[in-house]
């Protein structure tokens, strides 16, 4: 369904991370354009069915591609600079995104970047890390997060509906010898997500908490385990899942839905 674009106001769907940290480093000759971006360009493409989408990251230039390829489907995207560490930075970009629209599902799909010179080939044991990582890798993960939240919740909570999406990982669930930076980052943005259902939920704000388990495709990641037999998980079919959530009928919703491919065992990232 195309988003309709008469004089009303438009329903919103941020997307806080509209690109992926491995999409960039690969050939992404030859992908559909749900995989050349990750999840987050694929979350883009898939709610700017459904809504107009307004896709944040660090920069609007890095948007652009995201943004045209939403225009060539028939869609409308707005892209708004917004760094989630900073409490002004994201109070203006939902000011913004709030102007064109009332925000009736924000996705929070942002994970902090590797240490430098880390990759997922050689990720560090714990006594290897950095604390002033974490410390930044946390106000990224889960401090962002909650500025976000804070920036959406008043109206949703005065309309009595909305959805607010976390996208996390496997070591959400549990740590790993080689998972340590990432997750006490990711364990904390589960933590948040629970408390935010149990606070909002009744009054109609539906929060879920997405496990991905398993790498997502992409042209970094393909690049990086080329030769290799992976299980990826598809980025266009986990952001059918969102929608999912975001459609899911208030008697039954959703706080948490783990999603693995069927040709990898339940945690073999860890």
């Amino acid at each position: 369904m195309t988003p309709s674009h008469s004089t009303s106001k438009p329903r919103i769907a941020v997307i806080v991370g509209a690109r992926s940290k491995h999409d960039k480093y690969g050939d992404s000759a030859g992908l559909s354009a749900h995989i050349r971006w990750g999840l987050g360009g694929a979350l883009s493409l898939r709610f700017a069915q459904d809504y107009t989408v307004v896709l944040m990251g660090r920069s609007a230039e890095e948007l652009a591609p995201v943004v045209e390829e939403v225009a060539r489907q028939g869609g409308h995207a707005v892209p708004i600079a917004c760094d989630v560490t900073d409490d002004l930075s994201v109070d203006q970009a939902f000011a913004q995104a709030s102007a064109l629209g009332r925000i009736e599902v924000m996705v929070f799909n942002v994970a902090p970047p590797f240490p430098p010179g880390v990759t997922v080939a050689n990720l560090p044991l714990p006594h290897e890390i950095d604390p002033a990582y974490l410390q930044r890798g946390f106000d990224i993960g889960v401090t962002g997060a909650l500025r976000c939240v804070r920036a959406v919740i008043g109206p949703m909570l005065d309309a009595g509906r909305g959805t607010i999406l976390l996208s996390g990982a496997t070591a959400a669930l549990r740590g790993g010898a080689s998972f340590a930076a990432m997750s006490p980052i990711k364990f904390g943005l589960r933590s948040l997500g629970q408390s935010l259902f149990q606070a909002y939920a009744p009054r109609g704000v539906h929060v879920a908490h997405v496990v991905i388990d398993g790498p997502i495709d992409s042209p970094g990641l393909r690049a990086l385990f080329k030769g290799q037999e992976v299980a990826f998980l598809d980025p266009g079919e986990l952001a059918e899942a969102y929608v999912m959530l975001a459609n899911q009928p208030a008697s039954c919703w959703s706080h948490e839905l783990q999603l693995t491919p069927n040709l990898a065992s339940i945690g073999t990232r860890l």
